[in-house]
């Protein structure tokens, strides 16, 4: 009977066994059970579990995050509630795929309660029951960030391609090209096809022109990862030098350092800074020259006022010693020499550009060929003259004798220039039309008006000047030569100032030198010239007013006036002048009045007259021109201009226009 009890006993311990290793596996069960469930209950995704037709049939929270309604809700609704129409038919459920134990994984809008729609990433699974789970995951984040990144992309794609810069890419470690845009295309003139995975370096493309510029650039940009407008000359395809800046940074690409670099082309800059260096160049030489023309203005009126009171005696003197007398041929080299003195004084006022006096139509071409003996005896035997004059020209609105002035001149210029060689001096003339650019590229370029101009050109096959010589060709009293004053050029130089025109040179050392005078072209004819008759020595009365600041001229004035036959009473300036006039008016036949004087000038003086008496009769005297003057007096009612120094029969020319 005890075997049995044993058996029994076993089973009994075996059956507590099992029970124990039940109930650790349902523990087991349990445990995984609640894990899992935490698990779904609390994942950041949203899990919804649903029946083999789309319904809902469990959620984890999440999910009421993402789609905005709560468990009960989402219970009750079918997976396909959350997706538009539009979003079904463009991304099906696909059920079909599902039921044959596929995952289907797939991104959507999905549709939340508010109507807003968010972007998830869906992964979807028919489990062994026939139920299915779907995570949904809220990819806003990442697709903004997709979003970001593809504009970022976009923008740096636009910069690169259309930067009109040249832009590359290139390995730091081998400076092979791993992309280039247009711009790089067309500074280089290779193409894009040509330039990638090829290199910089001499032994391959050959854009530096000098390695140290290369080697350079590459040890600033591994020190300190980036260079800044480097300067470097860039070799074109077809061989040409391009001055550049290049501006480069050190980037990674794939892990591999790369050069993200920036080239641009500043031969235009370059160009520009030039031209501007000139234009100021040119602006500082037309002060100097205008700061120099002031003092030479100045120093001429003065000087001219001296030489009134020497010119004046000396023709005193003549009329009052008979022919026989020995010191007629001494007076007679005292005038010849005070009218080259004021010749130099003339070209003085010249260069100052205040030197016109009778401005009239003339041809340009009948100028030169009336000259042409003259100009034959102011050159070296050994120069040849030549004519090339165009018919039928413009006329020009000018001095005639300073337009002769400009080309004597120019012909002794040239014929010192050639020296004791055999040489050509050209003289030709024309017409052309000048543009902006054409006008600024000459001497005083002071914005002259683009049109037509007439011009006078001399050209000589001389020595031509040196780049030191050609910048003060105008200075006054500078000359090359052993003797001379240097005021020919100065006085040309004025005297174009003072007709708006302009002067081009050409020069080259060993070659010669052209000197194109122009003029601005007229619509009006050319006058005729009239002979001039002598007239006999004007002999009337009456009492003048005669007024200037300096005592000489004042004394050679008033013996002059009564070679005439008037009486004269003389003041020192305007106010003596005014108070004379006041009491005296009535008997005044006229005033010879100075321009420039202290306290009260002439200009203001004449003024008080007319307002004392409208008929006054006053001929203004300077050593100015005529037409600068009479720009201060026009419609004013002057009766006449003088310009010292004057001689009798100019003195009594002005007289006789009173009348």
């Amino acid at each position: 009977m005890a075997q049995p009890d044993n058996d029994l006993t076993q089973k009994i311990s075996y059956l507590q066994e099992e029970n124990h290793r039940l109930k650790e596996s349902l523990q087991t069960v349990r445990y995984n059970s609640d894990r899992y469930e935490a698990l779904i209950e609390f994942a950041a995704d949203a899990i919804f579990m649903g029946d083999p037709d789309g319904n809902i049939i469990g959620a984890s929270q999440s999910t009421a995050t993402l789609t905005g309604y709560s468990y009960t809700e989402l219970v009750d609704m079918n997976l396909g509630q959350l997706f538009t129409e539009a979003e079904k038919l463009r991304a099906p459920l696909r059920y079909d795929l599902l039921k044959q134990g596929k995952t289907v994984q797939t991104e959507r809008q999905l549709t939340r309660k508010d109507g807003t729609t968010v972007p998830v990433e869906m992964n979807s699974r028919v489990m062994p029951d026939g139920s299915y789970h779907s995570f949904m995951r809220d990819i806003s984040k990442r697709k903004r960030a997709e979003e970001a990144l593809r504009l970022s992309e976009e923008k740096f794609s636009r910069a690169f391609k259309l930067n009109p810069d040249a832009v590359s890419l290139t390995r730091l470690v081998d400076g092979r090209y791993i992309e280039i845009n247009q711009g790089f295309i067309n500074i280089s003139g290779w193409t894009e096809e040509e330039v990638i995975n090829r290199s910089s370096r001499p032994e391959d493309l050959n854009v530096w022109c000098r390695d140290e510029d290369r080697n350079q650039f590459v040890s600033e940009l591994r020190e300190h990862g980036e260079v800044r407008e480097m300067a470097f000359d860039f070799r074109h395809k077809d061989g040409s030098i391009i001055p550049c800046l290049i501006s480069a940074r050190i980037i990674e690409i794939d892990a591999e350092p790369c050069i993200l670099s920036i080239t641009r082309d500043i031969s235009e800059r370059i160009k520009a800074e030039e031209k501007q260096k000139k234009l100021e160049e040119q602006m500082l030489r037309a002060q100097k020259l205008e700061s120099l023309g002031v003092l030479a203005g100045g120093i001429a009126h003065d000087f001219n006022n001296i030489l009134m009171a020497v010119i004046g005696h000396c023709e005193l003197a003549q009329r009052r010693l008979t022919v026989e007398s020995p010191a007629m041929e001494n007076l007679r080299q005292i005038k010849l020499a005070t009218s080259k003195a004021a010749d130099l004084s003339n070209q003085m006022l010249a260069y100052s550009g205040k030197g016109k006096f009778v401005v009239e139509p003339l041809n340009l071409s009948l100028i030169v060929e009336e000259m042409a003996q003259i100009l034959a005896v102011s050159c070296s035997k050994k120069a040849t003259l030549r004519y090339d004059l165009a018919p039928d020209l413009p006329s020009i609105e000018a001095d005639a004798t300073q337009l002769r002035q400009i080309l004597v001149n120019l012909v002794i210029n040239a014929s010192d220039a050639i020296g004791e060689e055999s040489g050509i001096i050209a003289i030709s003339t024309g017409v052309m039309d000048c543009d902006h650019t054409y006008l600024q590229e000459t001497w005083l370029d002071e914005n002259l008006t683009e049109g037509r101009y007439v011009f006078i050109e001399v050209a000589d096959t001389g020595c031509g000047m040196s780049p030191e010589t050609l910048p003060r060709i105008f200075e006054p009293f500078f000359s090359t030569k052993f003797t001379g004053r240097g005021l020919g050029m100065a006085a040309v130089l004025g005297i174009v100032r003072g007709h708006s025109g302009a002067i081009k040179i050409y020069t080259e050392v060993g070659k010669g030198s052209t000197f194109k005078i122009l003029l601005p072209a007229s619509t009006l004819l050319a006058a005729k010239r009239d002979i001039e008759i002598e007239e006999l020595l004007l002999q009337a009365s009456g009492l003048v007013l005669l007024v200037d600041d300096e005592e000489t001229v004042r004394d050679i004035g008033k013996e002059m006036l009564s070679e005439f036959g008037f009486e004269t009473v003389t003041a020192g300036d305007g106010k003596e002048a005014l108070e004379i006039f006041k009491q005296r008016h009535n008997q005044i036949s006229f005033v010879l009045m100075d321009l420039t004087m202290p306290r009260m000038n002439g200009e203001e003086a004449f003024r008080e007259f007319r307002r004392i008496d409208p008929d006054v009769k006053v001929i203004i005297c300077s050593g100015y021109n005529e037409q600068e003057v009479s720009q201060q007096f026009v419609g004013k009612g002057l009766a006449g201009f003088l310009k010292k120094p004057y001689q009798f029969s100019e003195l009594q020319k002005a007289i006789q226009k009173l009348s």
